[in-house]
């Protein structure tokens, strides 16, 4: 038995442009995703990169608004740091020069909330551990927010949130 996708020939520039228009039909996608998406069905890489160019050409492929997009969801989770943050825009593939520009919207203020929501999260899975003052709640707290992305400097928020709830 056949699937869709075993039946579907990418042996010619208009084949991989009608499939990568499919494509687009359901999500947004960078170049260099585009790219690897089309390899990984078997057209050819001359064709595949004329195809990305004409995506762009028409519009259709716009590195800019995917960064952006990418950026939005990111936001929307609250809880995570600038590094996570540089981490997942190359995660997801986007433009090494939108990168910069992303991580400039990502203000100190915005940081700093994301940091706060971060150390409340931590506290509200911890409460036990701090109330009853367990010795290895600050290495865990340290650990939680550097693998969220944070620097020394929002770390700290945490860490004087904690000594706020045990009166250190």
């Amino acid at each position: 038995m056949q699937t869709k996708s075993s039946r579907i020939k990418l042996d010619n520039e208009e084949q991989v442009y009608a499939y990568a228009m499919n494509l687009l039909n359901y999500r947004d996608y960078s170049g260099k995703d585009m790219l690897l998406r089309l390899l990984g069905k078997g057209a050819d890489e001359k064709d595949s990169q004329r195809v990305i160019a004409r995506l762009k050409a028409n519009g259709f492929i716009s590195e800019k608004h995917y960064a952006e997009q990418v950026l939005r969801a990111w936001l929307a989770k609250k809880v995570y740091g600038r590094l996570h943050l540089s981490a997942e825009l190359h995660r997801k593939n986007v433009s090494e020069d939108m990168i910069p520009e992303m991580l400039e919207k990502f203000t100190d203020e915005l940081e700093m909330q994301n940091a706060m929501c971060a150390a409340k999260q931590f506290i509200q899975r911890n409460d036990k551990k701090i109330k009853n003052n367990d010795e290895k709640i600050t290495a865990a707290a340290v650990r939680f927010m550097a693998n969220r992305g944070f620097t020394g400097r929002h770390i700290q928020v945490l860490l004087e949130q904690i000594r706020a709830e045990n009166d250190m």
